[in-house]
């Protein structure tokens, strides 16, 4: 991995190609053991959302403009580089979804289309939702907690959730992935999610940080959903309750309402590794998701990829002890199931 500051000033992080291929799969599926599925909730919508953004040009919420304007600067989205104004012209856009070959009915008339046929090493120029009003960490110290990264509080619990499907439903686009990382806006990615088109449908892949080393060690992609069907929307949800301390964190990734992998961060990276010196041990906050085109670009990709829509996003303050789980207080955490589940997370982190 390499760290680097781009021109205009904004850290980035760059993964290398061994660390990091965003397309070559090495790792076998994963699958969640019967305890943890057992133990967990399946959920088809974020619950009590902080941000809700389904790119429609109504009166109801922001009205949202397709291209030829730029995501860049609607609605607090920051997307420089579609804007013309970074490392790369990226085929990132909002699209009228009647103009094209896809008709998904719950995605109503314009969604965020994203292919990679423009991709780049750089991360601060790429397509950053709008932040939440309070982000989220486990650390007293956490790195961007100042005006331009999260001007609220600093909560323990982090949830985002999104729809996708692809622009050719009848046919794979080879080659073709999006990367969805939640970070605080510039870069500084705690987690990675891919969106992957594959002969036999759609992967979706997962990157974490295990152990204390230097250099950081990164695992993956594993492959946690192999071969969804492209004809049909899918639904991606990522949770993350930050711990204060090391090698704590906990990321749990759902695929239509389903848990199907429990993970750690990459908080490790920013403590422990060499490259990382720039954050001085401390880690990022984290208040958007980051949708990133990087890796080889596939160029016949072009006008094409996938469509995300029906986003929203929150942040939320968890238990401090087991005893806020009891009588009934496991209930204010509207991401638990039942008691148990939350004095898990308390006494576990799992």
């Amino acid at each position: 991995m390499n760290a680097m500051l781009k021109g205009t000033g904004i850290l980035t992080i760059v993964l290398s190609a061994a660390a990091c291929a965003d397309r070559t799969i090495t790792d076998p599926p994963r699958a969640i053991s019967a305890t943890s599925a057992a133990s967990v909730f399946s959920v088809g919508t974020l619950a009590v959302p902080d941000v809700i953004v389904t790119f429609e040009p109504t009166s109801a919420g922001p009205w949202y403009l397709p291209f030829p304007i730029p995501v860049h600067g609607q609605d607090d989205w920051s997307s420089l580089g579609a804007n013309g104004s970074g490392c790369a012209l990226y085929d990132h856009q909002i699209v009228e979804n009647a103009l094209g070959a896809y008709t998904y009915p719950t995605f109503a008339a314009q969604s965020l289309r994203l292919s990679n046929a423009v991709t780049s090493g750089c991360f601060g120029d790429q397509t950053f939702s709008k932040r939440l009003p309070n982000g989220a960490s486990g650390e007293p110290d956490a790195e961007g907690t100042e005006f331009e990264f999260s001007p609220g509080l600093t909560r323990s619990h982090f949830e985002a959730q999104w729809d996708f499907a692809s622009t050719v439903p009848d046919a794979e686009q080879p080659d073709l992935s999006v990367v969805a990382s939640p970070d605080r806006g510039d870069g500084s990615r705690m987690s990675w999610v891919q969106m992957l088109d594959t002969p036999n449908g759609i992967d979706i892949n997962f990157f974490e940080v295990r152990g204390r080393s230097d250099p950081a060690h990164f695992v993956g992609p594993l492959r946690i959903v192999s071969n969804l069907d492209r004809t049909v929307p899918h639904t991606i949800r990522i949770t993350m309750d930050f711990i204060e301390g090391p090698s704590n964190d906990v990321v749990k990734v759902y695929v239509d309402g389903q848990l199907k992998e429990i993970g750690t961060s990459w908080e490790n990276y920013y403590r422990y590794d060499a490259e990382a010196v720039a954050h001085a041990g401390k880690v990022p906050i984290v208040n958007r998701i980051l949708f990133r085109t990087g890796g080889a670009a596939a160029i016949d990709n072009l006008g094409k990829g996938f469509l995300i829509d029906n986003f929203s996003m929150k942040s939320a303050q968890g238990p401090a002890n087991a005893n806020q789980c009891r009588n009934g207080g496991w209930q204010t955490y509207d991401w638990f199931s039942n008691q148990g589940e939350c004095m898990q997370s308390v006494n576990t982190g799992k």
